[in-house]
C-alpha cells in the first residue's frame, strides 16, 4: 500500500514484498504510522522523501491506518493526444482530471464521466495504471482517498473547457518539454502516476511483440 502524505510516500511492505527506495523505519504498528503521519502534516514537508514500514502483520496495520481517516473512493484518466498529455490546472497546481465514483459507478466509468466533466473531453479507456492512495485535511476532516487511474485516448477534445466550478482554471495539452514544467508544479502523486504511465509505456514498446 502506498500513501503520499503532501511530498511524502508512505510504503506499507507486504511479506516477501521487493523493498523499494527510501528510508525504512523500525516502526510496527498503526499508532506509530499515524503519528509520523501527523508530524509530516504538520512540518509541511516540501522536500520529496520515502519512508518503508514493514508490519509483522500487514492487513491488521493496513486496516487500522484506514479506520484513522474518511475514505473516499475516486477514478481519473491520464488523457493522450498523440505525444500530447491533458493537464488541468485547480487551485494553482496542475492535475488529471479525476473525481468520486458515484455510488453505483464502477470505476472505469466513473474515470471516463469525471474527463468529460471536468474537461469537456470525451475519450476511451486504453488500459490502468494503477492505483494511489494519498491524504488531505478538509473541514477538520482526515480523509484518505483511492485513486484508480486510467491511460485514456481523446476521442473528441473540440468541446474542451474547464470545470469552472470545481475551481478548474485552465484545460490544456502539454507535449514532452512542457510536461515537464507542470510536474514541478504538481503533487508527489501525480509525478508518481506520469512516471508509472511512462515507464510502461516505454517497457511495451520494447515488448518483442512490437519490434
Amino acid at each position: 500500500m502506498k500513501i503520499f502524505v503532501n511530498n511524502a510516500l508512505f510504503n506499507l511492505i507486504k511479506p516477501g514484498e521487493a523493498m523499494p527506495e527510501g528510508v525504512t523505519l523500525p516502526i510496527n504498528s498503526a499508532d506509530e504510522i499515524i503519528r509520523l503521519y501527523e508530524q509530516v502534516t504538520n512540518a509541511h514537508i516540501h522536500k520529496s522523501v520515502q519512508y518503508n514500514f514493514l508490519p509483522d502483520d500487514y492487513q491488521k496495520v493496513k486496516d487500522q491506518i484506514k479506520a484513522h481517516f474518511q475514505i473516499i473512493y475516486a477514478a481519473g484518466g491520464l488523457v493522450t493526444k498523440g505525444s500530447q498529455i491533458l493537464f488541468i490546472k485547480r487551485l494553482g497546481k496542475w492535475d488529471l482530471p479525476k473525481g468520486k465514483i458515484d455510488k453505483g459507478e464502477d470505476k472505469k466509468t466513473a474515470a471516463v464521466r469525471e474527463v468529460w466533466e471536468e474537461c469537456g473531453i470525451k475519450a476511451k479507456l486504453i488500459r490502468k495504471i494503477g492505483s494511489v492512495w494519498h491524504t488531505y485535511t478538509q473541514n477538520k476532516i482526515n480523509t484518505l482517498k483511492k485513486t484508480t487511474w486510467y491511460e485514456m485516448q481523446c476521442l473528441d477534445d473540440t468541446q474542451m473547457r474547464p470545470q469552472t466550478e470545481e475551481d478548474i482554471t485552465k484545460v490544456k495539452w502539454a507535449g514532452v518539454e512542457e510536461r515537464a514544467k507542470m510536474l514541478s508544479n504538481t503533487y508527489a502523486s501525480i509525478i508518481y502516476v506520469v512516471d508509472k504511465w511512462a515507464n510502461s509505456s516505454v517497457v511495451e514498446n520494447k515488448s518483442p511483440d512490437n519490434q
